[in-house]
């Protein structure tokens, strides 16, 4: 099996990023793994105490300083990196890939990457209509019901060239292995 090269882009969801950092724990065992940082995920990775864990355990983490800085755009659109994944993806995010709106590193690495011929890899936190309970970083437990046209955007990102929309952040754990068993032969 051979080392991939992964970007991994956590935008400011809550919702889901323990998992995705366990799950980005578990592929950086067997691959190289860069962490792009959105300005709003520094925030919530550091309400929900996973800031330190992250730091912990990843040596290349970019933190967003503009659409264009860190200057990683470029290097996923000449192939330097095998796969992209974002994991999790706030509404907002998606709403922005959906729309071709390129104005932050997440978005713009996005759409650089799939004008490169890069596979993206997406998991959005609002997949379906429907209330659920979550918890707060204090511990509190709320209600939270996905709107509408959060939905509708995921499934503008579902038949997007270029793009995949997964259904929980552990589907990345099979892509990688199928990736890198392919990439040996």
């Amino acid at each position: 099996m051979r080392k991939l090269r992964i970007a991994w882009g956590i935008t400011g969801a809550g919702d889901y990023l323990l998992e995705s950092l366990e799950t980005m724990k578990k592929v950086a065992r067997d691959h190289e793994v860069t962490v792009l940082v959105s300005k709003s995920a520094e925030v919530v990775l550091k309400m929900y105490r996973l800031w330190d864990d992250l730091q912990a355990n990843f040596a290349q983490i970019s933190v967003e300083k503009g659409p264009n800085q860190p200057f990683v755009a470029a290097s996923l659109q000449v192939g330097r990196y095998s796969v992209f994944f974002i994991s999790p993806a706030t509404a907002n995010t998606v709403a922005k890939i959906a729309h071709g709106i390129a104005d932050s590193l997440i978005s713009n690495c996005v759409a650089q990457a799939i004008k490169g011929g890069m596979q993206v890899h997406i998991y959005p936190v609002d997949q379906q209509l429907g209330s659920l309970e979550t918890q707060v970083p204090s511990g509190k437990r709320i209600t939270l019901t996905t709107r509408k046209i959060d939905v509708e955007n995921v499934e503008r990102l579902r038949n997007m060239e270029g793009i995949t929309v997964l259904q929980q952040p552990s589907d990345i754990e099979s892509i990688v292995v199928s990736m890198a068993s392919r990439e040996t032969k």
